[in-house]
């Protein structure tokens, strides 16, 4: 078997790199972050940073005052924010994990060099 051309090489490796990134879209997608289910305000967070539920337990609103009542919930929203911040991180350490030690020959590639720039300026 003949040894792959570098553009070759660079062509799987750019095949390989869509199909993470679809990879990583679908993770992002299916990613939903919630706080513990018997706090008294419960947030929900989609995988695009979306809150999409807030449950506050029966009750809670004529225990507190109203002022108490919204930092309770902007406290809750503010930790699964940053839990959900967590989480998608984990998700896109391990997609660059995945190219972080790609072929010489195919980082100089001008191209190459771009793509690294946008995928860096999108953290």
């Amino acid at each position: 078997m003949t040894k792959p051309s570098n553009a070759e090489r660079a062509s799987e490796i750019c095949g390989e790199l869509l199909e993470a990134v679809y990879r990583w879209d679908a993770e992002v997608d299916a990613f939903m972050q919630t706080g513990d289910d018997d706090a008294d305000v419960v947030v929900t967070h989609d995988g695009r940073g979306r809150m999409i539920e807030l449950s506050i337990r029966p009750g809670l609103q004529e225990e507190l005052t109203t002022e108490e009542l919204e930092d309770a919930i902007n406290d809750e929203i503010a930790l699964n924010a940053q839990r959900g911040y967590e989480g998608l991180n984990a998700i896109a350490n391990k997609f660059l994990a995945r190219f972080a030690n790609i072929p010489d020959e195919v980082a100089r590639h001008p191209v190459a060099a771009q793509f690294a720039t946008a995928l860096r300026n999108a953290q």
